[in-house]
């Protein structure tokens, strides 16, 4: 009798567990603080840290997406966080141009001390920077795109695994970012 319930209970979890797993997967948009709108693949865990920042130190908005524990999940961390970027980086190209280097310069330091080269992006008609970190003894790769608009700086951050057809799902998400004008 034990042997037959303990069948059933581990048939349930079987047919349970990928059901739970596709939804909590399941991509939706997001608008943050009526400031942004962006899909994201479940819910996002909101937090505002104090920081240094290129504009010094300010409160940092962090909207981040991990999966949970136990899943086995392509993705390790879905992120966008934002801060103000004062008017005197904004007024010009030239400063805006300056601001941007600085920041994904700082950005780039959360990963590696090793040169990173970045390269201009542009995200959704918003001039940005963007690089790619892929570390040959790692099983990560590590994406951040950040762009100032609407006097604030956005960053945004991927971090997957290298062996999974993720491609459509990163384009989609990076895609799927759109700055809300005020």
């Amino acid at each position: 009798m034990r042997g037959i319930i303990s069948l059933i209970i581990f048939s349930l979890i079987l047919i349970t567990a990928p059901s739970c797993s596709h939804h909590a997967n399941k991509w939706a948009k997001y608008t943050g603080d009526r400031n942004f709108t962006v899909i994201l693949p479940g819910t996002p865990v909101v937090r505002d840290v104090q920081e240094i920042t290129p504009f010094g130190k300010q409160t940092v908005h962090y909207v981040t997406w991990k999966p949970a524990t136990l899943d086995l999940n392509k993705f390790k961390l879905v992120q966008i966080s934002y801060t103000d970027c004062p008017a005197r980086f904004t007024s010009d190209s030239g400063k805006q141009n300056v601001a941007l280097d600085s920041s994904i310069n700082m950005r780039k330091r959360d990963f590696t001390d090793n040169e990173i080269i970045s390269q201009p992006v542009d995200i959704n008609g918003d001039r940005g920077r963007a690089f790619f970190y892929d570390p040959p003894k790692d099983n990560l790769i590590t994406i951040v795109k950040q762009v100032i608009a609407n006097h604030k700086r956005y960053d945004i951050t991927v971090i997957a695994k290298k062996n999974y057809p993720i491609n459509e799902e990163i384009g989609n998400f990076f895609n799927s970012f759109k700055v809300l004008r005020n």
